[in-house]
């Protein structure tokens, strides 16, 4: 009994090692098809290579998923086979749940980081105030104004997270165009970034589901943008062509070396954009060069409603 215990440890210990291994090669193979496939599209114009630039991101969306898988077996085993593995038609629905559940996990940092130390903030400076109420009126009003501030910056902040959290509100009253024209107004207040929305088409309503998902694509571009980009403006363009619904992020920042993308791969949110991309049946590209800035872009069949 104890022979096969450790028999069954040593199985779990090398195959956790053999599939993290696999996990992390089937994507890096899945990053390097998804950044060549745009380079082959602009560098020939030939109908047989821009088969095989099509090509390119099908084989990294199906890497993605074998990594995927890896990872889910990997899970499996080290929980001790405790739970039911889950079969093929569920690996969408996981992978959407895991999105999820990053975006939640990003989303209480970010609370955290400002409106929970903005509130820590104004109880010390409250605090304060009581102390000096009686003998310096002139002292608990300059900490009364800088109260004041602070919870203003923490009301914009949550107004902020709202709509981060539930863009459908905003999507339901102003459609897709108006809807990021409104989160472009409010993002460039709370980065500082000017921003300019390109209208090249009359988008119809969409669904709500793909409004969404190509809203948390423009959403999460927009947000690498801030944190990593160094970018003064950014520029968001709605274009359509040929049935074909084209949404793109540019900014003027510092740029990046494609080839390092997989290294900050989870920070910059890049598989949750695919992931939505996916469920678009639609194809991510991403360019960028340092000093040149990037170009996220979003091309999608339009729906046929």
């Amino acid at each position: 009994m104890d022979d096969k215990n450790i028999s069954l440890k040593e199985f779990v210990t090398t195959a956790s090692t053999v599939l993290l291994e696999a996990e992390k090669n089937l994507q890096k193979l899945a990053q390097l098809a998804l950044l060549n496939e745009p380079l082959l599209a602009n560098t020939y114009s030939t109908r047989g290579d821009e088969q095989m630039a099509t090509h390119l991101n099908q084989v990294s969306q199906q890497l993605t998923r074998l990594s995927q898988r890896s990872h889910m077996l990997r899970v499996y085993l080290q929980n001790g086979l405790a739970s039911p593995l889950a079969n093929d038609e569920q690996w969408p629905l996981i992978r959407i749940l895991q999105s999820h559940e990053e975006e939640r996990t990003q989303m209480a940092r970010e609370l955290e980081d400002s409106l929970g130390q903005l509130l820590a903030n104004s109880v010390v400076e409250l605090a304060s105030c009581r102390q000096l109420l009686p003998n310096d009126n002139e002292a608990v009003s300059i900490g009364l104004d800088a109260l004041q501030i602070e919870l203003e910056q923490g009301l914009a902040d949550v107004r902020w997270f709202i709509a981060e959290l539930e863009p459908m509100t905003i999507l339901n009253r102003l459609g897709l165009g108006g809807g990021i024209k409104r989160y472009l107004e409010r993002y460039e207040n709370r980065t500082g970034l000017q921003t300019q929305l390109q209208l090249k088409a009359n988008i119809k309503r969409l669904p709500t589901v793909i409004e969404i998902a190509i809203f948390r694509i423009i959403q999460e571009s927009l947000s690498n943008v801030y944190r990593h980009a160094n970018a003064t403006e950014v520029q968001v363009v709605l274009s359509e062509n040929e049935e074909i619904l084209q949404f793109s992020v540019i900014d003027n920042g510092r740029g990046f070396i494609l080839d390092n993308l997989g290294k900050s791969r989870k920070n910059m949110g890049l598989a949750r954009m695919v992931d939505y991309a996916e469920l678009l049946n639609g194809k991510l590209k991403i360019l960028s060069e340092p000093g040149q800035g990037t170009q996220v872009s979003l091309s999608i069949p339009y729906p046929l409603l």
